[in-house]
């Protein structure tokens, strides 16, 4: 990706402009608003000061501060930005002690991954600028040790500068790389942190009709809450690999630039996750559709988080795009060769199952994150919340693991009551009695809803991704 495309260079006039408005603005905050000024801008060489992925840092640095200054109780008394094509810049303004500030500042900048990035300074009333060494107190030792790193090659930022030992482009490619290594690893973490909460949310939702909840194992003998605690713990590591796999599949050479490609790729890590699955678990499956359809998911939103794509109609659109050729081998099969029990469904009664899901966006978890948001704005409880959807989805999935374990004249009859139960939008009161009256039912008969116990997890991981329904 070209993070400069479109964006204007800003001449040498422009940029010394826009350092005396600094300095003018500066002086003029330090009148109106006596104690403590905090400066903060990116340290971006060459003549590009304003591109999408620069502005994704200095927010970051700015929640960066926010955050350290609240942990320390410390009160703003105005803040501001500026976001223009000669740079982004912050003020803060703060009765706190310039040294406590300075301390703070230093420590973001050392420690945060953009950190050598940041350009925090620390005013006093008087106009000073604090130095790096005032964080201890102005111990002219301790401030030896404060010299800002070079982006190349870690030496001395000063020195490298002064003698000209790194020629311009060396350090643009230095300076992106820090971006792209923060943004990569913040796609990481998103991920990763909403499979593991979809992944808990789901085994934690009870009543769960003939699944594995708080209350009991459901219709399972070979699986309790436990083993999905250890299965999630097992698993979650590839959902991070696989947004790293999209991240990095709109590197400029990369060979997964096609969507089709990005989903081939995840393959190999699939099946190894279903070992680790099947090893934490005793060999029960647990998690078997998850690390399908949340591979896919966390993919497609790995790609769309280093573009700066936000949208969930972009993430399922892209989902659509990855899995364009996956009922092929279906198609290919009859009931007679049919392999798995999901071909079979499939070549008898047209059922895709998870893979119809994909290919379609899955349009049920986006119905399905709309409903979820609409109860918990009506003041329901995450639990409850989770509980009705469920059987929302029971009503109206064709359901594979219902289909398997009870045929489909069972899973036709569980869609009917279901609908005509949930038509009339009875109170919460009467789906949680309904849930757990099935889930009595189901143990006896042995059925378990294992694709919409998925689905669930899906929306519960759109959820957590901070997205919303339409």
């Amino acid at each position: 990706m070209d993070e400069f495309a479109g964006r204007r260079p800003v001449p040498l006039e422009e940029l010394l402009a826009e350092r005396e408005a600094h300095a003018f603005r500066q002086r003029r905050l330090l009148a109106e608003h006596p104690g403590t000024l905090i400066s903060f801008c990116l340290n971006i060489p060459g003549p590009y000061k304003a591109f999408p992925l620069a502005m994704r840092c200095f927010r970051e640095g700015m929640r960066s501060i926010l955050l350290a200054l609240e942990a320390e109780n410390i009160k703003l008394e105005h803040e501001e930005w500026s976001e223009r094509d000669a740079g982004y810049t912050a003020y803060f303004c703060t009765r706190a002690p310039p040294e406590l500030i300075k301390s703070i500042a230093v420590n973001i900048e050392e420690i945060h991954p953009l950190g050598r990035l940041f350009d925090i300074d620390v005013f006093r009333q008087d106009g000073g600028k604090l130095s790096r060494g005032c964080a201890d107190g102005g111990n002219a030792q301790s401030a030896a040790g404060f010299v800002r790193a070079c982006l190349v090659c870690g030496g001395n930022a000063f020195i490298c500068a002064r003698s000209g030992a790194h020629g311009p482009g060396e350090v643009r490619n230095a300076m992106l790389a820090i971006m792209y290594r923060w943004l990569r690893a913040g796609a990481g973490d998103a991920v990763e942190a909403a499979a593991f909460k979809a992944m808990i949310g789901e085994a934690a939702i009870t009543p769960k009709p003939g699944l594995v909840d708080r209350a009991n194992s459901g219709a399972h003998s070979d699986m309790d809450f436990f083993s999905f605690i250890d299965s999630s713990v097992a698993i979650v590591r590839y959902f991070r690999q696989c947004a790293f796999a999209g991240f990095d599949s709109l590197d400029e050479h990369s060979p997964c630039r096609d969507p089709v490609e990005l989903f081939n790729s995840l393959r190999h890590g699939g099946k190894a996750a279903e070992i680790a699955m099947l090893r934490s678990s005793g060999g029960a499956n647990t998690h078997r559709g998850l690390i399908f359809s949340l591979g896919i998911l966390s993919a497609a939103y790995g790609r769309l988080f280093r573009a700066g794509e936000n949208s969930l109609d972009g993430l399922l659109r892209l989902c659509r795009e990855m899995t364009l050729y996956l009922m092929d081998d279906f198609s290919a099969s009859g009931p007679e060769t049919a392999k798995t029990h999901g071909e079979l469904l499939y070549a008898r009664y047209g059922i895709s199952g998870p893979r119809g899901e994909a290919i379609a966006g899955f349009p049920h978890a986006r119905e399905g994150l709309s409903y979820l948001h609409s109860l918990l704005k009506a003041g329901c409880k995450l639990n409850d919340a989770g509980a009705a959807l469920l059987l929302r989805f029971m009503a109206v999935l064709d359901d594979t693991n219902l289909a398997r374990r009870g045929g489909m004249a069972a899973l036709r009859r569980i869609q009917e009551d279901l609908s005509a139960f949930l038509a009339p939008e009875p109170p919460m009161e009467e789906i949680l009695r309904r849930a757990r009256e099935l889930d009595g039912e189901f143990i006896r008969d042995g059925l378990s809803p294992g694709g919409s116990a998925d689905m669930l997890a899906i929306t519960l991981f759109l959820y957590a991704l901070g997205f919303c329904g339409t």
